[in-house]
């Protein structure tokens, strides 16, 4: 049957995160300086709990004017929340605490709601969206390829999976409304 032209985001993506199955949540040993990495992916200002207050705001927002686009943020939150679990036991595993704060530069930084855009427009939201998520694939990346930890590695790459189809999300719906 024909697809309507509101679901045509769901259709395309079917999923909001990758089929890949993820790798088993182990590390090599503790290790304070990769703690302090994923303690940064977890809570930082650009950080996998940002992503998710920062996307159900924005599907909170839109609900009334774009139902189908609020479920899709709603579910990409769902996959955000994953990564925070993740994190979470990576920071214990690597001899960290996962606590809502990080420290940068001699000052802790504890997670607030200022983190979040209070933006309510579309085109806005998604562009933002966009660009944060390929912020963060470049950022795991990187330290995919920094730390000396097989394990660590591997989970890194497989979370940007996730974000590759976010990505692909995103540009779905800015493509749909440049045309």
């Amino acid at each position: 049957f024909p697809v309507e032209k509101r679901d045509m985001h769901i259709e395309t993506a079917k999923v909001y995160a990758s089929p890949e199955p993820y790798p088993p949540i182990e590390v090599a040993g503790k290790n304070r300086l990769y703690a302090g990495l994923m303690h940064m992916n977890l809570c930082a200002a650009q950080s996998e709990m940002t992503a998710v207050m920062q996307y159900l705001y924005q599907g909170w927002v839109i609900e009334a004017k774009n139902a189908e686009a609020s479920q899709a943020l709603k579910q990409i939150a769902m996959v955000e929340m994953h990564h925070i679990d993740i994190f979470a036991q990576l920071i214990c595993l690597l001899g960290g605490d996962p606590v809502y704060s990080v420290s940068f530069r001699q000052r802790r930084r504890t997670w607030d709601g200022n983190m979040v855009s209070p933006c309510k427009n579309f085109f806005h939201m998604m562009q933002s969206n966009l660009l944060a998520e390929q912020e963060t694939i470049d950022r795991y990346r990187r330290q995919a390829a920094m730390v000396h930890d097989a394990s660590l590695s591997a989970i890194l790459l497989r979370i940007v999976e996730d974000e590759k189809v976010h990505v692909k999300i995103f540009r779905s719906y800015l493509d749909e409304l440049i045309q």
